[in-house]
């Protein structure tokens, strides 16, 4: 039975690391559809699986009010299929997979039937400890290509360095970031860095959940690397924490916010004591409790893991300060190590909840 792919709610595009490095180049229409459907995938989907898309949906959620818009997914299915992407798959044969999106489709002036390229669902649904996350939204107002390629980057690596304090820095090769985002030769680095850096850091500041700035490093008279800074939007972050209000209301709505913030990629959300150990608190891929002290780790089965979602849901229904680390998916370990003072006083909230029977 095919899927119909949804174009409403809270919707959130998942990548491996692997595709946010690869070398592509689609047009904004045709990256925005992909991402789309990205965002729909589950692993309970079969490997086979067929996605139909509503013409009319796509149309309201990108602001296409154009009545080309037959024409404009044409053209979208003719980017997928005409330019694969490149991916290193990092073996010791340096293996390279070079792949279209989708297998095939069929339009009609309805919808649009498709199924992804095998090969690369691994890649969209398997992905553990380092990949990106971000909600649909935040692409949807871009116009151009490079500045939602530019947007995923950033975004990804903003989310591998962050400390608390939201903030990362990164400083790249012109070439080699040239080479992922396919630019062209023709753009000598002026045009690159006005038609691409500089429109890209004002887009983003507008419509987006991060903002960047970068310096030239040059070797002799020629720029040669950019070092960037990129931090949250706090206008865009702040928008985003009334929306997920509603994940404190029930353990259910916890505990997709935790999976979406925590799930498989090494960050903890909680600590639980055991034999005079404190063991850190993650969540495997199928969303159960593992709590690791050193080397040890310890699985926690549904029934368990249930009591532990309950007693973090209490503490966030109760302090301010752990519900605006889960709200951000701040790792609780790298807090202790990096934020004493923040650690101290989540810690004399969780005693004084203790102290008045609430947990």
């Amino acid at each position: 039975m095919a899927k119909i792919v949804k174009t409403n709610g809270d919707l959130e595009v998942k990548k491996s690391e692997a595709i946010v490095k690869a070398r592509y180049k689609l047009s904004p229409l045709a990256i925005k559809f992909i991402s789309v459907i990205i965002s729909n995938l589950k692993r309970s989907d079969d490997m086979n699986e067929e996605y139909i898309l509503k013409v009319k949906d796509f149309q309201e959620l990108t602001g296409q009010k154009t009545k080309r818009i037959y024409e404009l997914i044409d053209e979208a299915l003719d980017n997928l299929l005409k330019n694969p992407l490149t991916i290193p798959l990092g073996d010791e044969k340096n293996s390279i997979l070079k792949a279209n999106w989708v297998s095939g489709a069929i339009y009609n002036d309805g919808e649009v039937r498709f199924m992804i390229y095998p090969p690369l669902r691994p890649f969209l649904l398997e992905v553990k400890e380092k990949y990106l996350k971000y909600r649909l939204e935040n692409i949807l107002s871009l116009k151009s290509s490079y500045v939602i390629r530019l947007y995923e980057i950033l975004k990804d690596w903003l989310e591998l360095n962050k400390r608390y304090g939201n903030k990362a820095e990164k400083i790249v090769k012109i070439d080699e970031f040239r080479q992922i985002l396919e630019i062209p030769k023709s753009y000598v680095y002026g045009m690159f860095k006005k038609r691409i850096l500089n429109k890209a850091k004002a887009e983003l500041e507008e419509h987006t959940d991060i903002l960047f700035d970068y310096k030239e490093i040059k070797t002799g008279r020629k720029v040669t690397h950019l070092h960037f800074f990129i931090t949250e939007n706090p206008k865009n972050v702040q928008e985003n924490y009334s929306i997920q209000e509603n994940y404190f209301k029930s353990r259910k709505a916890f505990v997709a916010l935790l999976r979406r913030n925590y799930s498989g990629n090494g960050k903890f959300f909680g600590f639980k004591r055991i034999e005079k150990r404190d063991y850190w608190l993650g969540l495997d891929k199928e969303g159960l409790v593992y709590g690791t002290y050193k080397n040890d780790i310890k699985n926690f089965n549904a029934l368990e893991s249930a009591k532990l979602y309950d007693l973090w849901l209490k503490i966030a229904q109760n302090s301010d300060i752990y519900k605006q680390l889960v709200e951000q998916g701040i790792c609780l370990k790298e807090l202790a190590l990096n934020n004493k003072d923040i650690w101290l006083d989540l810690k004399e909230d969780i005693i004084n909840l203790k102290e008045e029977g609430i947990i």
